[in-house]
């Protein structure tokens, strides 16, 4: 009898362990840091990463407020997400609201890490909404080809504090906690890793900035300066500007042999269908959907049939060769 107890106290005792492994989440073991008494465990630093960068245009059109991006750098694939390097003082969330202050690597200190993100942009995820990053990437664009370095979104990757949730559904909301188990911000970059809960956006591909001393209610520029931009609209934001300025209206054409009497003149129409006008050859329609991030744009036309300058850095061009470093100019 004694021994049939012990075996069941002992079943129990050795169970326990298994499901704490399967549910934390986090990095794992980690000497110094993820089981540290003292609860310390900070990100990886930010400093001497070299960034790529992408060609400078109107802030509007890259998605960082200083009109340059250091993620995600290749405009012509990924238009409507941005990688914005940022600096600020102490610590602040990624969900702090913007001022309205445009700041970020080209732009001074930050008051807010929103205030990196242009006009017409918000930073990622930052209504705990998983659908908010896979409208505007995907995982495989995330985790190979945002570029050096680690870009955070406005959401933790853990649903809870001490269990792996559910893959998330359309209702889920995601908290932004300072610090601990879970608690790291959702991160595209060379630079992100995997802790054990990875279904935060991309089910098992879901990578975070390592480290639970910085959640994303608490995060330092130093560690974790790097910000994600979605863009509001559906469309190519590209387009979207281009749209913005009015179209100039033609002058009219007068017929030099009517006579000069301000009588209108009754020219013959060019040969086609009477009363209709001929469309240049080439013209398209504005795109009415959502733009496909990894297509090449089409040319915008304008009423006239004449190509619109997208605005920004040209589209046929990659991002520039320069790396730079943290900080630099």
């Amino acid at each position: 009898m004694f021994q049939l107890r012990f075996s069941r106290l002992l079943a129990v005792f050795l169970a326990v362990p298994v499901l704490q492994s399967a549910c934390v989440c986090g990095p794992g073991p980690n000497v110094g840091g993820y089981d540290d008494p003292s609860g310390k465990d900070p990100p990886r630093s930010l400093q001497g990463v070299k960034f790529i960068e992408s060609e400078k245009g109107e802030p509007e059109v890259i998605g960082c407020a200083d009109g340059q991006r250091e993620g995600f750098a290749d405009l012509t694939r990924h238009k409507r997400i941005a990688g914005c390097l940022a600096t600020w003082e102490g610590t602040k969330s990624l969900r702090d609201k913007p001022t309205g202050k445009a700041c970020g690597d080209d732009k001074g200190v930050c008051t807010s890490p929103a205030d990196a993100c242009s006009k017409g942009w918000h930073v990622c995820g930052y209504q705990g909404k998983h659908e908010d990053l896979k409208r505007h990437t995907t995982a495989n664009a995330c985790n190979k080809e945002a570029g050096p370095g680690k870009f955070v979104a406005a959401m933790s990757h853990g649903q809870t504090e001490d269990l792996c949730p559910p893959p998330p559904t359309a209702e889920t909301v995601f908290p932004c906690m300072d610090s601990g188990i879970c608690s790291e911000p959702v991160c595209c970059g060379d630079g992100c890793a995997f802790g054990k809960c990875r279904d935060a956006i991309w089910r098992g591909q879901t990578k975070i900035s390592l480290g639970k001393a910085e959640g994303c209610g608490s995060v330092t520029s130093e560690r974790n300066g790097g910000i994600l931009c979605c863009y509001d609209g559906d469309g190519d934001p590209a387009a979207a500007k281009a749209g913005d300025a009015p179209a100039e209206t033609p002058p009219a054409t007068t017929d030099p042999t009517a006579p000069a009497t301000g009588t209108p003149s009754t020219a013959t129409a060019p040969t086609g269908a009477p009363g209709t006008a001929t469309p240049p050859t080439g013209a398209a329609n504005p795109a009415t959907g959502p733009v496909d991030s990894t297509r090449t744009p089409s040319t915008a036309v304008s009423a006239d049939g004449a190509p619109v300058p997208a605005g920004g850095p040209d589209p046929t061009r990659g991002p520039s060769t320069a790396a730079k470093k943290t900080g630099s100019k």
